[in-house]
C-alpha cells in the first residue's frame, strides 16, 4: 500500500511529464491580427477600416478594460489617442471584428460579407456617420496598440514609440518602397522590432490590400517579420475557431530565383515548410499568390515533387517555376507572398520580395573591328535583343571622329545604319546594317557647287569633239581635247584620286553606335567599332 506521501510524489511526476496544455511561446495574450485603414477609398476592396484581433492563448481571454489606442506613426513624441472596447471573452482561437470607420463614408468598396463586432467610438457616443463620418485609420501610415487598460500610452522617441505595462501588442505600418508610378513610399518611424509591416494604401493599387499576421500564432514582436502585406480576410466572433497547436508553429522560408527577374522573363519560387505539431501538420497545400493585386495573374499551385522547378521531391521544399507577368512594372519592388495551409487548420503566409529588372537592350556583332582600303565601305551586322520584357522603338545613331585626308580636306564621319529605326516586341530581336565609309577617291569639284554642271559640259565636249574631227577640223578638236581633260579633271566623272581627294587617311578611327528608346532615353546601349584604314 502506498502511503499518502507517496502518493503525492507519484502524482507529482506524472504531471512533470504530461505536455503542458498551452499555446506556443509568444502567444500568452490577446493579439493584433489584421489591419486596414483604406476602407472606403477609391479603389479598395473594402468599405470600412477594420482591426481583427485573435485570441492565441489556450484559454478564453476576459477583459473588460481592454481598448485599442492610435498613434500617427511618423512623430513617435505624439500622445496616443485611446478608444474604449467593450468587455472582452474571446474563446482560444477565436475573433474579434471591429470597425474603425462609417459604412457611409463612401460607396467604394464592398461591405464586410460579416457582421462588425464592435465599431470604435460607441461606447464614447461619438460615431459620426455620413459622407463626412468617422474615417479613424490612416491608409498609408499608422501605429495601433492593443491594451489591457484604457490608461493612454507613454509617448516615446524610441521606434517602438508607446510603452507601458498595459501594452498587449504592437504594430505599426507603412510602406518603404513603392510598387509602380502610380505609388509613393510612405515609412513608418513607429514601429516594434526591427521595421514597419509593410502597407501600401497611398493609391488605388494597393487599397485592396491589408496587413495580415503571417501565422496568428506566431508572435516575436518584430513587424516587419511577423507580418504580411495580402488580401483581407473577415473574422468575426462567430467565425471558425482555430486553435493554436502547442508545439512548433506551421512556416515557411520562400525565396526566389533570380530575385530580379524582368517582365515575361522565368523565376523559380521556393517555400520551405516547416510543420506545426502538437497537432502535427498533414496534407501541406503550397500556393504562389500571382492572383494579388501586384501580379494580376492567378495563384499556382507549388509542388514538393522533384517537377514543377522543384529541386529534390518529399524534402519539405515547395516549388514552381513561371512568368513574370505583363502587368508588373519594370524597376518596382513587390511583395511576393506563399500561402501554405495544412489539413488541421493551421495557415502561413510566406512573403518575400521580388524587383523586376528594368528593361534593357543588348547589341551583338560578329566583330567589332575590321582593316580597310582608304575609300572603302565596311558593312557590320548589329542584332538588337530586348531584356527583362523589354518591347519599344529604338533610334540608332552612329558618332564618331572627323578625320583628315593626305591633303587636310576635313573628312566628315561616315557611318550609316540600315534601318535608322528599329521596333522591338517584348524580349524580341531585330538585325541592322552599319555601313561606315573611310571616304571616296572619286574627284572633287574645285567648286563643288558646279561639280554636276560641269560633268554635263564634259561629257558635252566629247560630242563637240566627235563632230569637229567628223568635218576635218583639226585645230578646234585639240581645242575641244583640251577643255574635256580640264573638265573632267576638276569634276566628280573621274575615277582616280585627284585635287578633290576625299579618302581618309591612313590609321586607326572609332565609331560609336547607340540604340535609344524613343520615351525612355535611360534604356540605351552602344557599341565601338574600331577600323584600320591601310
Amino acid at each position: 500500500m502506498v502511503s499518502g506521501i507517496g502518493v503525492w510524489m507519484v502524482a507529482l511526476a506524472v504531471l512533470l511529464q504530461a505536455p503542458v496544455v498551452q499555446a506556443a511561446a509568444g502567444n500568452g495574450s490577446l493579439k493584433l491580427y489584421e489591419v486596414a485603414g483604406a476602407g472606403g477609398l477609391a479603389g479598395a476592396s473594402y468599405r470600412q477600416d477594420t482591426i481583427i484581433l485573435f485570441n492565441p492563448t489556450a484559454s478564453t481571454y476576459n477583459c473588460s478594460t481592454c481598448a485599442i489606442q492610435l498613434h500617427s506613426g511618423t512623430s513617435n513624441t505624439a500622445s496616443w489617442t485611446v478608444y474604449k472596447l467593450p468587455t472582452l471573452a474571446i474563446p482560444a482561437g477565436g475573433y474579434y471584428m471591429i470597425s474603425a470607420s462609417s459604412p457611409t463614408l463612401s460607396t467604394s468598396g464592398a461591405l464586410s460579407p460579416i457582421a462588425y463586432d464592435y465599431r470604435l467610438k460607441t461606447i464614447e457616443g461619438t460615431t459620426v456617420d455620413g459622407t463626412s463620418g468617422d474615417n479613424i485609420l490612416s491608409s498609408t501610415v499608422q501605429a495601433i496598440a492593443l491594451t489591457n487598460t484604457q490608461a493612454a500610452l507613454t509617448a516615446s522617441s524610441a521606434a517602438q514609440c508607446g510603452t507601458g505595462s498595459q501594452l498587449l501588442d504592437f504594430v505599426g505600418y507603412g510602406s518603404d518602397i513603392a510598387t509602380n508610378s502610380t505609388t509613393t513610399a510612405t515609412p513608418a518611424t513607429c514601429y516594434a522590432g526591427a521595421g514597419e509591416a509593410y502597407y501600401d494604401g497611398s493609391s488605388q493599387y494597393g487599397r485592396q490590400l491589408g496587413a495580415l499576421r503571417k501565422n496568428p500564432c506566431i508572435d516575436a514582436f518584430n513587424n516587419a517579420t511577423d507580418w504580411a502585406n495580402a488580401p483581407l480576410v473577415f473574422l468575426n466572433s462567430s467565425s471558425t475557431k482555430t486553435p493554436c497547436s502547442t508545439g512548433t508553429q506551421l512556416s515557411a522560408v520562400v525565396t526566389t530565383t533570380p530575385t530580379n527577374p524582368g517582365v515575361g522573363e522565368s523565376v523559380t519560387v521556393t517555400a520551405a515548410v516547416t510543420k506545426a505539431t502538437s497537432p502535427a501538420s498533414s496534407g501541406i497545400v503550397a500556393k504562389l499568390n500571382f492572383d494579388s493585386v501586384y501580379y494580376g495573374a492567378t495563384a499556382l499551385q507549388m509542388y514538393d515533387d522533384g517537377t514543377h522547378g522543384d529541386a529534390t521531391a518529399n524534402d519539405g521544399t515547395y516549388s514552381v517555376t513561371t512568368i513574370i507577368p505583363s502587368t508588373t512594372a519594370s524597376g518596382f519592388t513587390y511583395s511576393t507572398n506563399v500561402t501554405v495551409t495544412d489539413a488541421v487548420g493551421n495557415s502561413y503566409i510566406g512573403s518575400t520580395r521580388l524587383t523586376i529588372a528594368i528593361g534593357t537592350i543588348s547589341m551583338t556583332t560578329p566583330s567589332t573591328t575590321a582593316d580597310v582600303t582608304a575609300g572603302g565601305v565596311l558593312k557590320f551586322p548589329i542584332t538588337l535583343t530586348g531584356q527583362h520584357g523589354y518591347g519599344g522603338v529604338l533610334n540608332i545613331t552612329c558618332t564618331g571622329t572627323p578625320n583628315a585626308n593626305s591633303l587636310g580636306v576635313p573628312i566628315s564621319t561616315q557611318c550609316v545604319s540600315t534601318p535608322p529605326e528599329v521596333t522591338l516586341t517584348s524580349n524580341g530581336s531585330a538585325t541592322i546594317s552599319l555601313a561606315i565609309a573611310t571616304g571616296t577617291t572619286s574627284m572633287a569639284a574645285i567648286v563643288p557647287s558646279l561639280k554636276t554642271p560641269l560633268c554635263f559640259a564634259g561629257i558635252a565636249s566629247l560630242g563637240m569633239l566627235a563632230l569637229g574631227l567628223r568635218k576635218r577640223r583639226l585645230l578646234p578638236a585639240l581645242v575641244s581635247v583640251l577643255a574635256v581633260f580640264l573638265v573632267l579633271q576638276t569634276t566628280g566623272c573621274g575615277t582616280n584620286a585627284g585635287l578633290g581627294n576625299t579618302a581618309a587617311a591612313p590609321g586607326t578611327y572609332v565609331y560609336t553606335v547607340t540604340a535609344t528608346d524613343s520615351n525612355l532615353s535611360t534604356v540605351t546601349n552602344s557599341l565601338n567599332f574600331t577600323i584600320t584604314v591601310k
